[in-house]
């Protein structure tokens, strides 16, 4: 483990040292605690005083932000404490901008130019803009800048930003220990020294790893192109393009630390014969293997894997297939008719890469459940500080227009009140009035809630409100919000908790029933009859025929007799006439009344 090797270097000189904390939403809030573990685990080698070491922080992202400036600290656990309760704060990756801010306003802080200044980058490299030139200005003017990458980062970028040689001051956070004696170790003797006897830091050349995303030729469509010929189209094929996240390999070096004649040394010796956990691949059928430090790693398994750390095991609800080769999905269709609003949180504090993910998940969860002939509407609200429906409530009646509306969902970051957005999806979220005047509108409304983080306004009062106005709520979130979610639904039962992201797309077989408990009471269901009331207008006649209905119209037209014919009367037929109508229910609807016991709404 990263944390076997001794932290053997010790810097009591005056320096001051300024980290600069990427708080981008394409780190992330997980990766961005580790970049402050990090910069704790640095300090340990620091002896922080006024007279000697110095440390200040700057997070960016769309723009820079002071912690804390090198001067407001006097001793190293106060440092530790105050990057400790660093907040996260979320934002587009503007690395150069912080540069340029940096440049303007030097090390706030700070001493004159006679005490070396050490700038150290914790960030993916994924810069929105140019970070060359403020980066060599930096350099020029005496910086020695270290790029320590985080998550899976850009190395090229992270080559340009730091200081010559690049192999001694490009480093990985993930392998903190020996990074941190790597980092001290290329500074001069004047600064930091051994302090450990018989111990020595060492480079190695290693290989580094990152996933990046490639465009994957999926398929043809047929589109339409112009022509120069007036009133004329051609018809051709288009080719469509998915992404596909593969694992890249750069060349880098590492720092291990060596101590002579020690036990430790053994240790560590083996461990650097199986630097990378995942040369082995040791994740199965099709997981990819995401490493962590020198000797763990974690899988991110494909739909219906998880059984174990190495995705060798079919998840409950999925089954396996005669071949052995793959998790069958079982077989799943919401045939209960509802009105279905995905309420998605949008914040901050879901993050971008969150806020995908749901993105990701409500797309394959529609894909495996919707039919063209599925009786539910589908609707999607996003909130964040305020509400917005982008999708209506049955607004599309095919998945492909459906699909392209939420793959047209983007992140707004704000403030998470999940109580306001409650209220407000149950005042406007669903149509208060049906088609036709005489025609129940009793679809049971369902709203399922997708959001990893808790909320900055009360949710209970909010929540209440939207149960009383006859909502079904389902929660779906981390164990984080567990309580929350709870609180929220008002039944234990309606809570769907994963227990990480992979996890999260396991969940589908089980919202899929929840969903479709809204129309299983407890008590005895009795038959329907179709034609009660009648929903034939214009004094048509109702008839009912096996699972459906239809309307006999005299002088009118339509599903329900709702249009006037133009000539004269039509003629009343035994057979189904012209201006008749059948219409179809799920066969869920033909026996039982379970989701017709629902009153008027208005």
């Amino acid at each position: 483990c990263a944390s076997c090797s001794p932290l053997v270097m010790w810097c009591s000189a005056s320096v001051d040292i300024l980290f600069l904390l990427d708080g981008s939403y394409s780190v992330g809030r997980g990766s961005f605690e580790r970049s402050k573990h990090f910069a704790g685990k640095l300090c340990d080698a620091l002896d922080i005083h006024p007279g000697r070491v110095r440390v200040g922080m700057i997070q960016f992202s769309s723009t820079p932000h002071l912690e804390f400036p090198l001067n407001s600290y006097l001793t190293k656990q106060e440092v530790k404490e105050r990057i400790k309760t660093t907040v996260f704060r979320g934002g587009s990756t503007e690395t150069g901008r912080a540069l340029k801010y940096i440049l303007r306003k030097g090390f706030p802080g700070g001493r004159n130019l006679t005490v070396p200044k050490i700038l150290i980058i914790i960030s993916d490299g994924k810069s929105q803009g140019s970070t060359t030139v403020p980066a060599t200005q930096m350099k020029e003017r005496g910086t020695t800048v270290f790029a320590v990458g985080i998550k899976f980062p850009r190395w090229e970028e992270l080559h340009a930003l730091a200081s010559e040689p690049t192999e001694q001051h490009v480093l990985f956070a993930g392998d903190a220990s020996d990074a941190v004696n790597g980092l001290y170790s290329a500074l001069s003797s004047s600064v930091c020294s051994v302090t450990t006897p018989g111990c020595e830091v060492e480079s190695f050349p290693c290989e580094r790893r990152t996933l990046e995303s490639e465009k994957e030729l999926a398929g043809n469509y047929v589109c339409w192109k112009g022509s120069k010929l007036q009133n004329t189209v051609y018809a051709s094929l288009c080719p469509f393009y998915r992404l596909k996240r593969v694992s890249i390999r750069h060349p880098s070096r590492c720092f291990r630390t060596v101590c002579v004649g020690s036990l430790l040394t053994l240790h560590l010796l083996l461990l650097w014969s199986h630097l990378d956990p995942c040369d082995s691949q040791p994740c199965q059928n099709g997981g990819t293997c995401v490493p962590e430090g020198l000797d763990k790693y974690h899988c991110l398994c494909p739909m219906g894997y998880g059984g174990g750390v190495q995705c060798g095991r079919c998840q409950p609800d999925f089954s396996l297939l005669p071949s052995q080769l793959s998790c069958l999905a079982p077989k799943l269709s919401l045939e209960c008719g509802v009105d279905l609003l995905f309420l998605m949180d949008s914040s901050a504090g879901v993050t971008l890469e969150g806020f995908l993910r749901y993105k990701a998940f409500l797309k394959r969860f529609l894909h495996a459940v919707m039919s063209w002939d599925s009786p539910t509407n589908v609707g999607v609200a996003q909130y964040d500080t305020n509400v917005r429906i982008p999708i209506e409530v049955g607004q599309h009646k095919d998945a492909f227009g459906l699909m392209k509306s939420i793959d047209a969902l983007s992140f707004s970051g704000g403030g998470t009140l999940t109580g306001r957005a409650l209220r407000y999806v149950a005042q406007h979220g669903f149509r208060s009035t049906p088609v036709f005047a005489d025609v129940l509108d009793d679809l049971p409304r369902v709203v399922v809630l997708l959001t990893d983080s808790k909320s900055q306004d009360p949710v209970a009062e909010a929540a209440k409100y939207a149960r009383d106005r006859d909502l079904f709520l389902i929660g779906v979130g981390s164990s984080f919000v567990r309580a929350e979610l709870a609180e929220v639904t008002g039944n234990p039962k309606q809570t769907i908790v994963y227990s990480d992201p992979q996890d999260l797309f396991n969940k589908i077989p089980e919202l899929q029933r929840r969903i479709c408990s809204v129309n299983r009471p407890e008590e005895a269901k009795s038959p329907v009859n179709l034609c009660k009331p009648n929903p034939c207008m214009n004094q048509g006649v109702c008839i009912l025929r096996p699972g459906s209905y239809w309307c006999d119209c005299h002088g009118w037209e339509g599903p329900h007799c709702e249009s006037r014919v133009p000539r004269g009367d039509s003629p009343r037929s035994p057979v189904l006439p012209t201006g008749s109508h059948v219409q179809q229910f799920p066969s869920s609807l033909q026996h039982f009344s379970g989701a017709h016991q629902h009153p008027r709404r208005t």
